[in-house]
């Protein structure tokens, strides 16, 4: 019996509620689905987490899949849907984080602000932090200067992680806003 075949009857088998079929098929397809997901993902130990989870969400809908099909494209359709499931639940990157900033602070400066600009830019900048309060201010330094992850942060300060990513864009909003409005009352282009 060829391995397609073969592989046919453990799915017949396993619809039918056969445990050692499925695990079979888990057996024989467990690499293919666990590459897919490693190759889109940057934590080996997430993808082996959803790899998991694909065979249990296959066990569930197996007796919607038609065993004459083959088996391999239809687990790694299963992979891709939680894969873009898991990528909206858990952001690798959150918005906001130092790497971006720095980039986009850096296109606005180059694009929008000439070097004879840059002295206003740094003063407001200045003027906007000092009028912070200190537990913000000292925030956006413990982020931005020292460099400290968010992850750090919210271990340290004992906070949820998403509840501190939503304070620094906040702050951050608050600062541009402000040094919007100063640069507009000394009519430097923003």
């Amino acid at each position: 019996m060829n391995a397609d075949a073969e592989e046919k009857q453990w799915v017949r088998a396993a619809q039918k509620g056969d445990a050692d079929a499925f695990a079979a098929l888990v057996e024989r397809h467990h690499r293919g689905v666990r590459a897919c997901l490693v190759a889109r993902m940057h934590d080996s130990h997430e993808a082996e987490d959803l790899a998991q989870d694909v065979f249990v969400t296959a066990f569930r809908k197996l007796d919607e899949f038609d065993a004459k099909r083959p088996l391999a494209p239809w687990l790694r359709s299963i992979a891709l849907n939680l894969l873009r499931n898991h990528w909206r639940k858990f952001r690798a990157q959150p918005i906001g984080g130092s790497t971006e900033l720095a980039i986009l602070l850096d296109q606005q400066i180059t694009t929008e602000c000439s070097p004879a600009h840059e002295p206003q830019l740094h003063a407001a900048l200045r003027d906007c932090l000092e009028q912070m309060d200190g537990p913000a201010r000292d925030l956006l330094h413990r982020r931005y200067g020292d460099e400290e992850s968010v992850r750090e942060l919210a271990d340290q300060l004992q906070r949820g992680y998403s509840a501190l990513t939503m304070q620094l864009h906040r702050i951050r909003e608050v600062l541009a806003g402000c040094i919007g409005r100063k640069l507009e009352k000394s009519e430097v282009p923003i």
